[in-house]
Parts: structure tokens; sequence; C-alpha cells
């Protein structure tokens, strides 16, 4: 009986070394899959945030790329709007002086006296019936009321033709709008010149 019980004791014994160490193996199982998986765990942690840096990065520059071209459209369309408004207030005030040259007897006389050296022979002139007695004084005074027979025109227009009397479809007709486009062409020439050498230098 003391021998059996002794048995017994020993393999209880035995069962609970067994146990224990069979305990502290899985124990050291777990453990160590526990620190793999953290290790892995980190290791995708780590790659997801460098990716997730790197596109903030791609973002970042496409962001910074697409705001300068934005900046350049807007500079470009801003230089652009302000010169045409230059250039449209410019037309304007050319305009504006071009009809007051029609108006001053000075110039017309010169024009009168320069466009009719072009047209040989009789021709008959018109001007706008406000201008009409001055020319005909400078008619009188240049010798040319032979040459010219000097009508007003229907409307105050800001103009004046001439129309050859001895040679059918040989007029001349020159408005104050004429004059101001081909000014303000030549001047916009020089403008657009200038510009260009400006962005050159």
């Amino acid at each position: 009986m003391k021998e059996t019980k002794e048995n017994l004791e020993g393999i209880v014994l035995k069962l609970k070394e067994h146990g224990i160490k069979a305990g502290q193996e899985e124990k050291y199982k777990l453990v160590e899959a526990g620190k793999k998986q953290v290790e892995e765990l980190l290791i995708k942690a780590k790659l997801e945030s460098n990716q997730i840096i790197q596109e903030a990065k791609i973002n970042a520059t496409q962001m910074e790329k697409n705001a300068q071209i934005a900046i350049r459209q807007s500079s470009r369309d801003l230089i652009e709007a302000t010169k045409i408004a230059m250039l449209d207030s410019l037309k304007s005030v050319f305009g504006k002086q071009c009809e007051n040259l029609f108006t001053q007897k000075e110039y017309l006389q010169e024009l009168i006296r320069v466009t009719s050296e072009s047209i040989l022979g009789s021709k008959t002139l018109k001007v706008s019936p406000e201008m009409l007695s001055d020319m005909e004084g400078f008619l009188l005074k240049q010798s040319l009321s032979e040459q010219i027979q000097l009508k007003p025109l229907s409307t105050s227009d800001t103009k004046i033709e001439i129309n050859s009397s001895e040679k059918q479809g040989v007029s001349f007709v020159l408005s104050a709008k004429d004059v101001e486009d081909a000014l303000f062409s030549l001047l916009n020439k020089d403008l657009v010149e200038n510009i260009t050498k400006n962005k050159e230098s």
C-alpha cells in the first residue's frame, strides 16, 4: 500500500512537472508568436507610414506645380487684360484727337493742299458745312478756287472728299477714323515691338 501510494505520488509529481514544463513551453511559444506578430505589425505600419509620406510629398509637389501654373496663367491673363484696356483707352483718346484735327482749319488746309496735289486737274472738294467758309478763304488765298469746286458734305462728318471732275472714278476720301486707324496701327506696332524687346532683355 505504501508502495502504491509512493507510485501514485511519483506519477502525480511527474504529471505536475510535465504540466509545468508543457505550460512553460506553451507560454514561451505564445510569447515568441506575439513578438513575431508585433514585429510584423511594426514593419507593416512603417511601410504604410513611408508610403503615406511619399504620397503626401508627391501630392504636395503636384499642388505646388499646379499653383505655379495657375499663377503664371493668371499673370499672363492680367498682363493681356491690362494691355487690351490700355490699347482701348489709347484708341479712344486717338479717336477724339483725330476728330478734333478735322475741326482745326490749319490741319484741314494742309490736308487739302497735299491731297489736291495728288489728283491733277479740276476737282470737287467736300468738307463739313461748319468748315466751308474757312476753306473757301483758304482756296482763294492759295489760288486754288479755279481748280477746286467747294461743296458741303451732306452731314457734319469729320472727313474730306476730293473727286476728279475730269477722270471719273478718281477720288480721295479721308476721315478722322482713317487717320486714327493709321496712326494707331503704327503706334500699336511700336508698342508690340517694345514689349517684345523688353521680354527678350
